[in-house]
């Protein structure tokens, strides 16, 4: 995919991890990211690793390459003034704020859309700019918790169990890229631009059109380890090896399971894919996996169209052909999705490293630029 984003020009005022994954996809896809940061702290992921986070420091530089670091005192007047000008020029803001800060800094979209009325602004929160938990703090578990994810994932009979990434902060910055886009494109229509009000909340709840198709049809509540993709079909389960690792059964389709049940030597089981007795199904998949290691049964599946596959750690994850093929880690960095080998990988900003290059593209003076380091504004 080339760039089709070149010429775009995005303000990013996001911290953490929610907002820069946006900022990162639409980086990756071409457009100019400005990133805001106060001045001597920068966004907080720059030195989350002191507080324990392992791979903190490294985080920071995975979720912001390609993009450009200006700090900025946003509290005060001539910061103020400096992103109102910047704007000017932007096709795009970013802001991941609780609600009210912007509006209290005079920074909201209504006050930016005068200075230019085809900017895009997109806000970022956990609930939301408006209802009764607008204001509440929260992070992903919250999100998760609210948005009925967390009671649907882990085993029947077990108690939740809290996913492997942040699906909350990564969906949010997904809707958040996506919503950007989809606004850009309206923009070439009607010429205006418009707010986007993301919510991390809402993203959680827009993943769940399995369980609640079923909830609707059936009038019971989905259970964890008891929907058909979540562990309730032996067709469709996690089973342990011998060797205490694992295989991922995926053959929901009929054929698929008959070819597992061929390849494993069991055809008296495909006509029992369906069976109200699926425990005693899943007890004896189970056995059967329990007899031969990972590496068995994952080189017994080569020649197989099952869907049967390993259950990968991380780190087989990226010595896995398919991402070596693909160049999911390229050189210490994870692609997106859309990527591809002429998208740049230029690493991560240091702090304020483009604050003197962006303010003389708005006019300022290197007299200008010194003045505001000695105040305090950048």
């Amino acid at each position: 995919m080339k760039q089709p984003l070149q010429g775009v020009r995005i303000v990013d005022l996001t911290r953490l991890a929610p907002g820069p994954y946006a900022s990162l996809a639409l980086a990756d896809l071409g457009a100019e990211v400005i990133k805001i940061e106060r001045p001597r702290f920068g966004d907080p992921l720059r030195y989350i690793s002191r507080f324990g986070v392992e791979g903190g420091d490294l985080l920071f530089e995975l979720l912001n390459r390609n993009k450009k670091s200006m700090t900025l005192n946003l509290r005060a007047p001539e910061g103020k003034a400096i992103l109102r000008e910047l704007t000017r020029q932007a096709d795009a803001l970013l802001e991941g704020f609780r609600p009210g800060v912007m509006k209290r800094l005079g920074l909201d979209y209504g006050a930016l859309a005068q200075v230019n009325p085809r900017l895009v602004y997109a806000s970022l929160s956990g609930y939301g700019q408006t209802g009764p938990y607008h204001l509440r703090a929260g992070h992903d578990l919250n999100y998760i918790a609210l948005g009925g994810l967390l009671a649907l994932t882990g085993r029947k009979d077990g108690p939740p169990v809290i996913p492997g990434v942040p699906v909350a902060d990564l969906m949010g910055g997904l809707w958040m890229a996506f919503g950007v886009l989809a606004a850009l494109f309206e923009r070439e229509r009607s010429g205006r631009g418009q707010y986007l009000d993301i919510s991390m909340l809402n993203s959680i709840t827009a993943l769940l059109a399995i369980p609640l198709a079923e909830w609707l049809t059936t009038g019971h509540t989905p259970q964890r380890g008891q929907m058909w993709l979540t562990g309730k079909q032996a067709c469709y389960n996690v089973y342990e090896t011998a060797d205490g690792k694992y295989m991922a059964l995926g053959a929901l389709e009929p054929e698929f399971w008959q070819a597992f049940c061929e390849a494993v030597g069991r055809p008296d089981w495909q006509a029992r894919q369906h069976d109200a007795d699926q425990a005693s199904l899943i007890a004896e998949v189970a056995a059967l996996f329990r007899t031969q290691s990972r590496d068995h049964w994952t080189n017994l599946f080569t020649n197989h169209d099952c869907c049967c596959e390993p259950v990968l750690t991380l780190e087989e994850v990226f010595t896995h052909p398919q991402a070596i093929h693909y160049q999911l880690l390229r050189e210490g960095e994870l692609t997106m999705p859309l990527s591809s080998g002429e998208a740049p990988h230029l690493p991560a900003p240091r702090l304020g490293q483009h604050t003197t290059e962006i303010l003389t593209t708005l006019g300022y003076t290197a007299a200008d630029i010194e003045r505001l380091q000695q105040k305090g504004i950048i």
